[in-house]
């Protein structure tokens, strides 16, 4: 929804220009059109404030906070911990990407011992999107959506999630390209401060934390 109201937001705001540059120029003869282009330009801004407004629900703040003890009532079929990441992983966010690919391209759980911690280690494949910001903004989104349902597998101790982006060049085949690597102990997020998972907090709680610069241009 964010990127259909980012769509519709840029074309009122183009509409909006286009008919503020008719008003000044029609101006002088504005009472003989009847004020119609004031009437234009009112309308498209109306519709560009309004717009912006549903843009910034869509995209607010508040919606990045999940809350860290929502049960999930796993299926009987499923045995293994890596089948119980794989069921959590398809149900929050489907088997393919809206360009139909796989979302997720590897889980693996190694059980670890009395000096390791039990690592589930997880790729998937995040959606692509009209702007870097966006991107980062909803894949951020997403590994607070599944962090918080993975580290509610009892068996689990830490959780390494990378991000992956399909990147199809103009000639030849497409590649994934790695844009985000975090490992997170499930402590972290069972003790975490109300209950709730912030996306913009995760560098903080996790242990180890990388994003590929082109992503996040201001750290730079």
């Amino acid at each position: 929804m964010a990127l259909v109201a980012l769509t519709v937001l840029i074309i009122a705001g183009v509409s909006t220009v286009f008919a503020a540059f008719l008003m000044f120029v029609t101006w002088p003869r504005r009472k003989e059109n009847e004020y119609k282009q004031i009437k234009l330009f009112t309308g498209t801004f109306s519709a560009a404030i309004v717009t912006l407004g549903f843009f910034l629900l869509f995209t607010d703040s508040s919606t990045n906070k999940i809350a860290a003890d929502e049960p999930y009532d796993v299926p009987d079929s499923v045995d293994t911990v890596e089948e119980e990441a794989g069921w959590h992983i398809t149900s929050e966010f489907g088997q393919v990407t809206s360009d139909h690919h796989e979302v997720i391209q590897s889980v693996t759980f190694n059980e670890g011992d009395t000096d390791e911690r039990a690592v589930l280690e997880a790729e998937l494949l995040t959606e692509d999107n009209i702007t870097t910001d966006l991107i980062r903004t909803s894949t951020l989104n997403r590994s607070a959506q599944i962090l918080q349902r993975l580290f509610q597998i009892e068996e689990v101790e830490q959780i390494h999630l990378v991000w992956d982006i399909y990147v199809e060049p103009e000639t030849g085949p497409g590649e994934l390209d790695t844009i985000l690597d975090m490992t997170v102990n499930t402590e972290k997020l069972q003790n975490f401060e109300g209950d709730r998972v912030d996306s913009q907090d995760l560098d903080e709680i996790a242990e180890n934390y990388w994003e590929k610069p082109a992503l996040n241009p201001d750290d730079e």
